[in-house]
């Protein structure tokens, strides 16, 4: 199993060694740990209501052919109208563009009304004047093991699941691997400007709450990890393949400089749950043009805009040399 834990001056690879000055950097090391309970890789199902059931009219009552009865004025019939409802076992459609895109998904449903209403949602632009340094940030171990490639085309991202025993732990707190995913542009923008490409590794703890690590690229050398999943990349919208004799750990994306923006946000996707404890990795990766173009030829637009930061405090593993602004402890 690979793991990464950090200490306040060193990076141990697997592949060599990586001396840095982050305040939070990572050593490979292997380890065994026992999974939590089963929390599952997806999301429930939203589940819908039943369509309105519609009665037989009554029989008219029987007339005798002796009896003389005025017949009984026509009552006026209103039509029946049966609500338009997804199925139980059918997730509501939404998308990236026209009335199903992200300006549109809190009007899809109830159930995706934070995506609208939502006041600390997902992605952000991130700045570095406006984020605050700090010190005392809570510890960050990365625990991945190396398991076999379960990939799938989910008909709005390319997916790669993780079964139980992978995790990260957050100053003691341990929030299991489910599934990390690409989307292209990147759905972060930072200092203003959007790249080519970003990758999401999602956490959730045993009370449901969600940890999500960013990792941001931009074109430049080939990533030989990234070509694993390019050479079975799923192009249609099919269930979950699975390649046991293939392996890519999220862990081989972690960039080498682990400084990283932290703050509370949201799922980016409906329906925008909030409270997601989020981590995008300040110095981005690389992957060639090619790798990218392959992606999004695939996935196609899949970013959602991003959204005002409003009273959120952006925190940052880091503080600039004679920064003038207050350093803050965090717990």
């Amino acid at each position: 199993m690979l793991m990464y834990g950090f200490s306040p001056k060193n990076i141990f690879l697997a592949l060599g060694i990586v001396v840095g000055t982050a305040m939070w950097i990572p050593s490979l090391v292997v380890a065994q740990d026992s999974p939590l309970l089963d929390l599952g890789a997806e999301l429930e199902q939203l589940k819908g209501k039943q369509p309105a059931t519609e009665h037989a009219a009554p029989k008219p009552a029987s007339i005798q052919p002796t009896t003389q009865v005025s017949p009984a004025p026509k009552k006026k019939v209103e039509p029946v109208h049966t609500a338009v409802e997804h199925r139980i076992d059918e997730p509501l459609h939404w998308g990236y563009s026209g009335s199903e895109g992200p300006k549109y998904w809190g009007e899809l449903s109830a159930e995706f009304s934070t995506c609208k209403n939502g006041k600390n949602q997902s992605p952000i632009d991130l700045r570095d004047a406006n984020a605050v340094g700090t010190q005392g940030l809570a510890d960050l171990d990365i625990r991945y093991r190396d398991v076999p490639l379960k990939i799938e085309n989910n008909g709005h991202s390319i997916q790669v699941n993780y079964p139980l025993g992978s995790y990260i732990k957050v100053g003691g707190k341990r929030y299991e691997l489910l599934q990390y995913h690409f989307h292209t542009p990147s759905e972060h923008m930072k200092e203003g400007f959007n790249y080519p490409m970003e990758m999401h590794i999602v956490h959730r703890d045993g009370d449901g709450n969600f940890a999500v690590i960013g990792v941001i690229f931009q074109e430049g050398e080939e990533n030989e990890y990234l070509n694993t999943l390019l050479n079975v990349l799923p192009k249609k919208t099919a269930k979950q393949k699975i390649y046991s004799a293939l392996s890519v750990n999220p862990a081989y994306f972690i960039p080498a400089n682990t400084e990283f923006y932290k703050y509370s946000g949201s799922l980016t996707t409906p329906p925008c749950t909030e409270g997601v404890y989020w981590m995008v990795f300040k110095q981005p990766i690389t992957a060639s043009a090619e790798q990218i173009q392959q992606m999004n030829e695939v996935m196609g637009v899949n970013a959602r805009p991003v959204n005002p930061v409003n009273s959120r405090t952006i925190l940052k593993s880091w503080s600039e040399v004679g920064q003038q602004e207050p350093i803050y402890e965090y717990y």
